[in-house]
């Protein structure tokens, strides 16, 4: 029977095979207990070529998924969901939500804001006077009268259903 043990030593292990078959999974996903059992189950088809029975990769699951829950990986929703915990599969900032799996690894992605160095502040006193001199600029137009009065600054004209 095979073993969950190299799961729960390596996670990376298990989350690596997931994102390879396009299971998205990054740092505060929704991981569910499905998920796992058909990941485990799909792992020792693929990499050791051993089929393995649904109730089998489902007692696996609920191994793996308590002990990232003690460990702190998992976070339980509900009874058949998690919020993984795991930093180092963070997504990017470019708003890609696979995160690594296009091949970015954790020691190749971009550094965060806090280990970026702070940007250093110009003086504005020379900026200003290498300025050359604006261009004048179009006046904005008026803003439209309410039934009380002058609109407020910055207000746009009603629509014209509303106009009595």
């Amino acid at each position: 029977m095979p073993n969950a043990d190299i799961f729960i030593d390596y996670p990376y292990e298990l989350f690596s095979y997931m994102r390879e078959i396009h299971k998205p999974v990054f740092h505060n996903s929704n991981v569910f207990l499905r998920d796992l059992q058909y990941s485990i189950q799909d792992y020792f088809e693929d990499k050791e070529g051993k089929t393995i029975r649904d109730t089998v990769a489902l007692q696996m699951a609920e191994e793996v998924s308590r002990a990232y829950e003690r460990k702190g990986i998992f976070r339980k929703v509900n009874p058949q969901g998690y919020t993984l915990n795991y930093p180092e599969l963070v997504a990017s900032k470019t708003g890609n939500t696979r995160g690594g799996m296009q091949g970015e690894l954790p020691d190749q992605m971009p550094p965060s804001k806090a280990a970026a160095p702070a940007p250093v502040a110009k003086s504005a006193a020379p900026a200003a006077a290498a300025k050359p001199a604006a261009a004048p600029t179009e006046a904005k137009p008026a803003a439209a009268p309410t039934a009380t009065g002058a609109a407020p600054a910055g207000a746009k004209a009603p629509p014209p259903w509303l106009k009595k």
